[in-house]
Formats: C-alpha cells, structure tokens, sequence
C-alpha cells in the first residue's frame, strides 16, 4: 500500500501511454512540482460526477499511475507536462488538504504479463500496426499481449466510460473480449480483416 497525490481527470490515462496536460491550478503545479523534484509519481483517476475543478468531484475508485514523462512553460503562462501511466491502482480511502488537494492509500493491482496473444485477438495486433503507421507511431516488438491492448484502447475514438471499464478489468483476455465485442459493433473487425488475411 502506497500515499500518492490525485489527479481526477475528464479522461483516462492507461499503462503505458502518454496524455498531455496544462496545469494551472495552484494544488497541481504544487504536485507536479514536488513530483519533478522528488522523481514521484500521481494518480490519475476518471472523475464519475464533478468537474475537474472542484474539490469534492466523485471519482471512480480505479486510476493509473503516472509520472511526468516531459513537461514546458507554454506561451500561455501555463505548465505544460506529458504524463506516462505506468500502473494501475485501486483507492482504498482518501483524505484532501487544505489546498484542496487529494491523496489517497493504494493498492497496486497485478497485471497479466503474458506475452502470446491468442489466435483469436491476432488481428488486434494489426489493427494496431494499421493505425500506427497512419499516425506515424512504431509498435515495440517486445510488447505483451496487455500492452498492446491498452494502445489499442488508447488510439480507438471508444466513449471514456468504456476505456474506464476495459481498465478496470482485471485479466487480459477478459478486456480482450470487450473489446472484441466493441470492435464488432463499431464495424472494424470487418474492416480489417480482409486487408489482414490479404483477400
């Protein structure tokens, strides 16, 4: 079990991917401060209800980890910061300061590692490759079967509350199933398909 500071967001950040922030409330260019300087981490969490500007949003109760991958002083006076997720976590209680900042005792949750995706879900590797090489982005081989999933989930336009429930999953080959079933009504797998098998 771990303290770590809270970031509730209108968007999902997933393991192993990057989302770009301005920061400018006083509570978080605090945070980001001390996480520059001490090489910490912050929690990024899906707010439920709320905007992001309010204390007492409510927030769903699994986030991912993130530390500042980059960060710039933009033109507009703001801090500008790319955050990478790395894990995710479960909250088990919270309390706020007095700034209105939050913080919340962890749980780390356990991530499937395995690296042989099953013959089913093989096109989802391609799907990610495809739209890869539209957006100029090239796939690590050594990626997992977890991995390249949460970058398909990423690069997919899917509604925020279905990222959130497909991060929420605990095993991989479950959240591949969702997915699978989401690509089905989207009409991608039809797409995809023919121009993978070469038909």
């Amino acid at each position: 079990m771990a303290e770590i500071p809270l970031f509730p967001l209108k968007t999902v950040l997933l393991p192993g991917n990057t989302l770009g922030l301005k920061i400018f409330e006083p509570r978080y260019v605090d945070m980001i401060a001390n996480c520059m300087r001490e090489n910490g981490v912050f929690g990024v969490v899906l707010i439920h209800k709320g905007e992001e500007s309010f204390v007492d949003a409510d927030i769903h109760s699994v986030g991912t980890t993130a530390m500042v991958n980059d960060w710039e002083h933009r033109v507009d006076g703001l801090l500008g910061i790319t955050a990478l997720g790395i894990e995710r976590f479960e909250i088990l209680s919270t309390h706020t300061q007095s700034d209105g900042l939050t913080f919340a005792d962890i749980k780390v949750l356990d991530e499937s590692r395995s690296l042989g995706i099953p013959e089913q879900f093989q096109y989802m590797l391609e799907l990610l490759d495809h739209i890869g090489a539209q957006e100029g982005r090239i796939r690590d081989d050594n990626q997992g079967f977890s991995e390249i999933l949460y970058q398909l989930i990423y690069l997919l336009p899917l509604e925020t509350t279905l990222k959130q429930r497909l991060l929420e999953i605990p095993e991989c080959n479950d959240r591949a199933v969702i997915l699978h079933a989401e690509l089905i009504r989207l009409g991608v797998i039809q797409y995809i398909k023919p121009e993978a098998s070469g038909e």
